[in-house]
């Protein structure tokens, strides 16, 4: 039955090319020598340089024009709204675990024949708890959204769906909002998701790639999350107002710490801190400095802990390098020590929900006002007795 299903999508496919219409013609002069010659495989960095500032269509693409990168790669997903393709609406905070989104046309003939592909990913994402599908279905452009332009014969997505007979969660985009919110260069489009809405991993058309498209990406999806595992939960020092599994007891001696972080390699140290140079503890892996430990030497224990590493989450899933300023609504750049971005070069921000954990501010490029996170910072609460009471 299943074969039959799958067969059908692929008769279905359409001749037309699936690059927003009305964007200038592939130019594979963008594309260096050293990138690949089709752009088909899971990408979790830029393969070319995205200009964030650049429309849709300018990116490096191959002779076919898919595009070498996508310019919300490592940064949080757009806040998306809508409705469903059965009638219910859907909102984009509901993302709560590792969720593929497949943006997708019917009037686009790459994703007609990656529909059977589509079929089989989803099938096999279901077999996860952990892991979520959605589907986006989006016009070519501004111009082109009347009904036979975007469902063709069909007339409608649940028809294409009734037809085919087989159906997923579909966010209906019938004005390309959502697809200019998503700076989506080509259909069909994947993207890897996080459980924080960090968008991992993207990549373009199955139908294309070569070996075995849909396993292939089940397993880069496998070996994203697991990254993110040893990343996160490995350290999830900055995971609540308490920073993790860290009490604010702990003694700042090397058997503590070395028993707070099992299997990760503490040095003995020393940094310049306001005031002077003062001993510190390192927490290092394969990677680097994870986390930099600072002494309260009055009582004993580690009182500030800190880090600029990418490897570490914080209490809403940011990362350090990844995430801007403009992330954090309930942050005003007027209450940051620093005062206003216009005229400094960083902003220490503290957390509206825990004052204790600061969040620093810098220039993402230089010149450039104070945006990109560069560092976080957990200052562990003094002991309740002496805490002032009113």
């Amino acid at each position: 039955m299943i074969r039959t299903l799958l067969a059908s999508a692929a008769l279905a496919a359409t001749a037309c090319a699936c690059a927003p219409a009305g964007t200038a013609a592939p130019d594979s002069g963008k594309a260096s020598a050293e990138l690949p010659a089709e752009a088909t495989g899971f990408i979790t960095s830029n393969l070319a340089e995205v200009d964030p500032a650049a429309a849709p269509g300018e990116v490096a693409r191959d002779e076919a024009g898919r595009p070498f990168g996508y310019a919300l790669l490592g940064q949080p997903l757009p806040h998306l709204t809508g409705t469903l393709a059965d009638g219910t609406p859907y909102d984009s905070a509901s993302i709560d675990k590792w969720t593929v989104i497949d943006v997708w046309g019917i009037w686009c003939g790459d994703c007609m024949r990656d529909a059977p592909y589509v079929a089989a990913l989803v099938s096999a994402i279901n077999q996860d708890p952990d892991l979520d599908f959605l589907s986006i279905h989006v016009p070519a452009n501004a111009n082109r959204l009347t009904p036979e332009e975007l469902y063709g014969k069909y007339g409608s997505v649940p028809a294409y769906f009734a037809e085919k007979g087989y159906a997923y969660p579909t966010l209906l985009d019938t004005d390309t909002s959502i697809r200019e919110a998503m700076r989506i260069a080509w259909t069909p489009s994947y993207l890897l998701v996080s459980p924080e809405g960090i968008v991992k991993g993207f990549r373009s058309d199955l139908s294309a790639a070569e070996g075995e498209p849909v396993k292939d990406f089940i397993k880069d999806i496998a070996r994203v999350r697991g990254e993110s595992k040893k990343a996160s939960l490995d350290f999830p020092v900055f995971a609540s107002g308490k920073a993790g599994r860290l009490e604010s007891g702990l003694s700042f001696t090397l058997q503590a710490v070395s028993a707070a972080f099992p299997g990760k390699t503490i040095i003995s140290t020393h940094a310049d801190m306001p005031g002077g140079t003062v001993p510190v503890f390192e927490v290092r892996d394969e990677t680097g400095t994870l986390l930099t430990l600072t002494p309260d030497w009055t009582l004993g224990r580690v009182e500030r802990i800190t880090t600029s590493s990418p490897w570490v989450a914080g209490p809403r899933g940011e990362r350090v390098g990844q995430a801007h300023l403009a992330d954090f609504p309930d942050i005003k750049p007027s209450d940051c020590t620093g005062g206003v971005p216009e005229t400094v070069t960083s902003l220490v921000c503290s957390d509206p929900e825990d004052v204790r954990f600061l969040r620093v501010f810098g220039p993402g490029e230089p010149g450039a006002a104070p945006d990109l996170l560069t560092d976080m910072t957990y200052a562990y609460p003094a002991p309740r007795e002496q805490v002032p009471t009113e």
